[in-house]
C-alpha cells in the first residue's frame, strides 16, 4: 500500500542556499523582498522556525553567513516535507490521491 518511511536530503540541501518550501512554491529568503518582512517563512506553518523567527531575521542570518540560518531553514523545510507526506498518506487512505496531487501541484507551481 505504500511506504511509511521517507528519506531525502533535498529539504536540507536547498535550505543551505536559503531556499524555502511553502504550499505556494519555493522562494529564496535571501532576496531583498524579505529584508524587512516580519512574516514567518510560511503563514500558518507550525514549525519551530515559523513560530519564533521572521523572514527578515533569516535574511539577516544568511547575509551574515551564520550557521543558524541553514539550521532554521532546514527545520522549516523538513516540517514542510513531513506535512506533505502526511497529507499524501491521508489522501491515499481517503481514496482521493489524484485530486490532492492535482491541487497541491497546481498551487505549488502556480507562480
Amino acid at each position: 500500500m505504500g511506504a511509511d518511511t521517507f528519506d531525502c536530503v533535498n529539504p536540507s540541501r536547498v535550505a543551505r542556499n536559503a531556499a524555502i518550501y511553502t504550499a505556494d512554491g519555493r522562494y529564496n529568503v535571501n532576496t531583498a523582498a524579505h529584508r524587512r518582512s516580519l512574516l514567518p517563512l510560511e503563514e500558518g506553518c507550525d514549525c519551530y522556525t515559523c513560530r519564533h523567527y521572521t523572514r527578515a531575521y533569516l535574511h539577516h542570518l544568511f547575509k551574515a553567513k551564520e550557521m543558524l540560518a541553514s539550521t532554521l531553514a532546514t527545520i522549516h523545510n523538513e516540517r514542510f516535507t513531513v506535512r506533505l507526506v502526511d497529507n499524501i498518506r491521508a489522501a491515499l487512505k481517503a481514496g482521493r490521491f489524484h485530486a490532492y496531487r492535482d491541487e497541491f501541484l497546481g498551487r505549488f507551481y502556480s507562480a
